[in-house]
């Protein structure tokens, strides 16, 4: 099994790395805010994993300013980086995945500068990004956008060094993102621990799935469910995959460009031997693959010995696709339609504003200075 050190950036980094800690992965907390740092589970990330890296004399937190994030970083990167190689040196790592949620300060703008430089340092990176939900402020949401475009920029330029991506769509959770997190995460840590299995037809083994990342740009690995009864077609597992795609927590990707697939389908014990089954699982396997017709794919079918387990179960992982430019280009619409919203919220305090200076005006008047034509037969006030 690959080892990957799984290291948080930020509050939201910092809760994904705790989750992958929780599932028995080695995990880094790196924050600029110890508040943030002190309700982590010390059993996930031991105390010495736990970095503070806030610029001297600064106030704790970096807010919603990338700015501080970016440079309270950078000014730590040394005892960062020497943090983590102390911890992982006997760990054999194969590759360290950066987590942050873009948008706010430390995550945001901390995550780039740690990834140029385990690069530097001739290390293979992966990273894991979330965007923020409709709901989050613009100021959030642009943070984001210039984040994103700017690492994919850098990521892109490369041409010497593969830094694959995962990118979370925050919209796409109805409940909780701590939940969220969670389900993201046993996702991830199920399919690394099906490849240690032993299947009975072929292995997809490391250096198959360490091939699979080689290929630059968006990943996203699905868990989908198949009834035995809907195998009796070819298209069973690929109508499960779309729609688990289309519920699934990723930023919008394009299965049909992805450069590599690994679909690993693990069938039930008590009906794995049964006569037929294996010849249809491997139907709707070729069905699949014709999803992504340039990949490099690789198919595998495991028993599942748990007797409690009466449905197919299938991991697709899909790499090398496009950067989600659909999802930058409609937060960006909505980030302007919130700017020139807030511009005329603005206008219009102002131009009532203009106008209760305009009445204040023409109330502003001298008692002593006003002809009073009073009629010579009227009666004194006192």
């Amino acid at each position: 099994m690959l080892n990957f050190v799984h290291i948080g950036i930020g509050q939201c980094g910092n809760r994904i790395a705790e989750q992958f800690g929780k599932n028995g992965k080695l995990a880094f907390a790196i924050n600029t805010a110890r508040i943030d740092m002190s309700g982590i589970d010390n059993k996930a990330i031991a105390p010495k994993n736990q970095i503070h890296i806030a610029l001297s004399g600064n106030k704790d937190g970096a807010g919603r300013n990338p700015d501080i994030g970016r440079e309270s970083m950078e000014a730590n990167l040394d005892k960062v980086y020497e943090s983590i190689m102390k911890a992982t040196k006997d760990e054999g790592v194969d590759r360290y995945v950066l987590w942050a949620g873009l948008g706010g300060g430390t995550g945001t703008g901390g995550i780039a500068p740690l990834m140029q430089h385990l690069v530097s340092k001739g290390h293979k990176v992966m990273l894991g990004m979330t965007i923020p939900r409709k709901k989050e402020s613009w100021i959030v949401r642009m943070n984001a956008i210039k984040a994103l475009t700017n690492i994919l920029t850098i990521v892109d330029a490369d041409r010497q060094n593969i830094v694959p991506y995962v990118v979370i769509d925050n919209e796409q959770f109805d409940g909780g993102l701590a939940s969220a997190n969670e389900l993201i995460v046993k996702d991830f840590v199920r399919f690394t621990k099906t490849t240690t299995n032993i299947p009975a037809d072929s292995a997809f083994d490391d250096t198959d799935f360490a091939r699979l990342l080689s290929y630059k740009g968006l990943v996203s690995v699905v868990r989908s469910t198949v009834e035995k009864e809907a195998l009796k077609g070819t298209d069973a597992f690929a109508k499960a995959i779309r729609e688990s795609w289309k519920r699934s927590a990723f930023a919008k990707f394009s299965p049909e460009d992805a450069l590599g697939v690994a679909n690993l389908v693990i069938v039930p014990q008590k009906f794995y031997r049964q006569k037929g089954v294996y010849e249809l699982v491997n139907d709707n396997i070729t069905y699949v693959e014709e999803i992504s017709p340039q990949a490099n794919a690789y198919s595998c079918i495991y028993e599942n010995k748990n007797e409690n387990i009466s449905n197919i179960i299938v991991y697709t992982l899909l790499t090398g696709m496009p950067s989600p430019e659909d999802n930058l280009n409609e937060m960006y619409d909505e980030v302007s339609e919130q700017i020139n919203e807030t511009k005329e919220r603005r206008r219009e305090l102002k131009r009532n504003e203009l106008q209760n200076q305009e009445k204040y005006r023409a109330l502003d008047f001298d008692p002593n200075n006003i002809d009073m034509d009073e009629d010579e037969n009227s009666s004194p006030l006192f």
